[in-house]
């Protein structure tokens, strides 16, 4: 078989969640959508066996032409399933990369797995929505957060982890704080600049609406509550 030899470009935010993934073992791409982060792995030596999924028949179709346009069909493995539904232990799967879905649909997918026996040691997760919740809910499964990014694309935020089975936490960091469960223990123990722009925006942003709710004669406690925690969060800069 020959190998497309032109490289896949992706864009900053799968690169920065590809780049997470340890190289060695099989890579389970969760959602694989285009397939383009699959195909970006092998190219780039951080596996040479990847399983790529998709819930929906036609994301899979589209990977399946690209994994065969690269040539890489001896390398990809293209399955339709419901999250890691269609994947077991004799996979061999040591990762699994979960990148632009909602906190919650994540939870559900890890859960899932758990529940009938199949233990990932690595997870790359891009969360989209509902980080707080979804960061404690790894600690209360047995995963830490071993490694963190946060990119600015177009104007949007993307924080990103790996997180792995029962790895040690780091001396030192604070990973079970309301700061940490909200903005990443990592990117805050390493004062990450992007983090820091973030909290910058959002606290200008809240601090805009307050102002508009206080000359309107009305007051919601929550924003002021926001507002103040992004403050804080600000502080430890």
């Amino acid at each position: 078989m020959t190998e497309n030899r032109k490289k896949v470009e992706l864009s900053e935010r799968l690169s920065a969640v590809a780049e997470l993934v340890s190289a060695g073992g099989c890579v389970a791409d969760v959602g694989c959508d285009h397939g383009f982060v699959s195909i970006y792995l092998v190219q780039n030596h951080k596996t040479d066996r990847v399983i790529a999924m998709d819930v929906n028949e036609g994301p899979l179709a589209r990977a399946k032409e690209h994994v065969e346009a690269y040539g890489l069909e001896a390398y990809i493995q293209l399955r339709q399933s419901d999250g890691l539904a269609k994947v077991t232990d004799a996979d061999g799967v040591s990762a699994a990369v979960i990148a632009g879905m909602g906190g919650k649909l994540m939870e559900k997918i890890i859960a899932e797995a758990l529940g009938r026996g199949l233990v990932i040691s690595e997870y790359i997760l891009q969360p989209q929505s509902d980080l707080a919740s979804f960061r404690r809910f790894l600690r209360e499964h047995e995963y830490t957060v071993t490694e963190e990014r946060m990119i600015c694309e177009e104007g949007k935020y993307y924080p990103m982890m790996k997180a792995c089975y029962r790895a040690a936490q780091r001396p030192g960091i604070d990973y079970e704080s309301d700061f940490a469960d909200a903005f990443g223990p990592l990117l805050l123990a390493e004062k990450n600049p992007v983090l820091l722009r973030y909290l910058q925006k959002e606290t200008v942003k809240f601090e805009q609406i307050a102002e508009k709710m206080r000359l309107a004669g009305s007051v919601d406690p929550s924003v002021e509550e926001k507002c103040n925690f992004l403050k804080r969060a600000t502080v430890l800069f």
